[in-house]
């Protein structure tokens, strides 16, 4: 999952171009977005060790985005991290 999030990530203006934009645009509110997501995973305790493990992997890539001013890529990883934890 995570090699997934990896390859989407990384893939460039051929795969941003045809996205809309984020609504993260500055370190701070990139900070708040994981926080969020992290009180999203407290909030489900159902995940899996192995499930539970991509999900740290996600927002841990996800801070290092953020720390390099790359909020889109951020984001995409945390749509990803909060669609692990969304409960129906």
């Amino acid at each position: 999952m995570v090699a997934a999030a990896i390859v989407v990530t990384q893939g460039g203006s051929a795969y941003s171009a045809g996205k809309n934009s984020t609504t993260i645009t500055t370190l701070k509110a990139c900070e708040a977005a994981i926080t969020d997501t992290q009180e999203a995973r407290a909030g489900n305790p159902d995940l899996g060790p192995k499930s539970a493990a991509a999900f740290d992997d996600l927002l841990e890539l996800a801070a290092q985005r953020c720390k390099d001013g790359a909020y889109q890529y951020a984001d995409d990883l945390l749509i990803i991290a909060r669609g692990m934890v969304a409960s129906e």
